[in-house]
């Protein structure tokens, strides 16, 4: 333990992030949906993959198709990051509508 009253803090001015991507993680997961849950600690991010439609047992108004999707990854955060989160996405899609043009909202 340390005799000084004023351990050392954050250095003061500005701070350069180094974000460190593990190998096996280089590659990144593929995902084309994802849902969205949250509790009272949490908002959980699931990333999903959408797998072939299948048959399924018959309904009531005729066949039904099952359509399994798999989560590629899941990503939670605390409540005070979500705004962040949202403010950071609007960020990029701007910059990245200057840079490539307007983005197609699926459906459209």
């Amino acid at each position: 333990m340390s005799d000084d009253p004023n351990p050392p803090g954050p250095p003061e001015g500005d701070i350069d992030v180094e974000v460190i991507v593990p190998d096996a993680w280089s590659a990144g997961v593929y995902a084309n949906g994802f849902t969205c849950w949250y509790n009272r600690t949490d908002f959980t991010l699931d990333f999903l993959v959408y797998l072939p439609a299948e048959p399924a047992a018959a309904g009531q108004h005729g066949p039904v198709m099952r359509q399994p999707v798999q989560v590629t990854a899941r990503v939670k955060f605390p409540p005070a990051l979500i705004f962040r989160l949202m403010r950071t996405l609007d960020e990029a899609m701007s910059n990245y509508e200057h840079q490539f043009g307007h983005i197609t909202s699926l459906g459209d």
